[in-house]
């Protein structure tokens, strides 16, 4: 009788400890799995209908909050106003439509301060109980940061800083749509250096690209003060460049033109022979009734820079 409580006893200590060794792996894998998940090089939420049950370490520091503050609140407080309801959306859809991940990207706005443009993934787990869907948040920020300095590159000429002719005729299309719907009016001026071979020949090339890289940057800054934000100064060749001008009439071209000109004729530009100016015709033109072709607007004021060369250069001609 003795013996067989003794091997009870053993066999009920040996229960004990083995529940014990149990738990202790229970607890050691939750914290390998918190440790593993805290350095993910994503944000990871895991999220009932109502609110935030988990976050890792990655989306605290996304969104700005300390560990442990996240915790029942919803994402879409920290979603951007406009960003809401495409991201409501896709939590809706993710809950709904069973394990399919769902990605957009969408705007966050952190307890910072910060911006952050994110890749936002969803998918419904395949939990029992309380519906969740694990949510991770990817930064590309800078990749869309990088996507915009390669776009204005593809739209920017190398030389001069102005834009080029692909975007300028770009934006032209568009705006001679938007004419034709809205009858509004839309006006170009064509801009030349003077005798640019004379400085290229007598001051070398470089001299010359300096001369025209002064140009623009001058022109650019008077278009982006008085040309509304949707004119454009591009360069279209050597030395022409191409302003167009939607909303603007033709006296108010002529006007513009004859600021263009007088700030090209205060440009210094340094040789090594000493400082020079150099001078610029205009021809303007703006958009006819029932006019359709903006190769046509173009070519009206590529003949009224024709006749500002002719009856001497240095000033604004304008197509009538």
């Amino acid at each position: 009788m003795g013996r067989a409580l003794t091997r009870e006893f053993f066999y009920e200590e040996d229960s004990l400890d083995a529940a014990k060794v149990t738990q202790q792996a229970l607890i050691d894998t939750q914290e390998r799995m918190g440790m593993m998940l805290d350095i993910m090089p994503m944000g990871l939420l895991i999220h009932t209908r109502q609110g935030i049950l988990f976050a890792n370490q990655e989306a605290y520091r996304m969104l700005g909050v300390r560990r442990g503050e996240i915790v029942g609140q919803h994402l879409l407080d920290f979603v951007a106003k406009s960003e809401i309801p495409g991201v409501m959306r896709q939590i809706d859809r993710s809950f709904d439509n069973g394990i399919e991940p769902i990605n957009q990207e969408t705007l966050l706005h952190n307890r910072v301060g910060r911006a952050i443009c994110i890749k936002l993934i969803s998918v419904r787990l395949p939990w029992a109980g309380t519906p969740v869907v694990q949510i991770l948040l990817q930064d590309v920020s800078d990749l869309k940061q990088k996507q915009r300095k390669l776009q204005q590159l593809s739209i920017i000429d190398e030389l001069t800083g102005a834009h080029n002719r692909r975007h300028v005729f770009t934006e032209a299309a568009r705006h001679m749509q938007k004419a034709a719907e809205e009858g509004f009016d839309l006006s170009v001026a064509l801009l030349d250096v003077d005798h640019f071979k004379k400085i290229n020949d007598g001051y070398g090339h470089g001299v010359g690209d300096q001369a025209l890289i002064s140009l623009a940057g001058a022109a650019s800054e008077i278009v982006r003060a008085e040309g509304g934000e949707d004119a454009v100064f591009a360069r279209i060749g050597g030395e022409e460049f191409l302003l167009l001008l939607p909303g603007f009439g033709l006296q108010a071209t002529e006007a513009l033109g004859e600021k263009l000109r007088e700030a090209a004729n205060a440009i210094d530009v340094r040789a090594e022979s000493g400082t020079f100016r150099f001078t610029v015709s205009l021809g303007v033109a703006s958009l006819a009734d029932g006019e359709t072709s903006f190769d046509r607007l173009v070519a009206r004021a590529d003949t009224a820079l024709y006749n500002a060369k002719n009856g001497g250069r240095n000033r604004v001609a304008v197509a009538r």
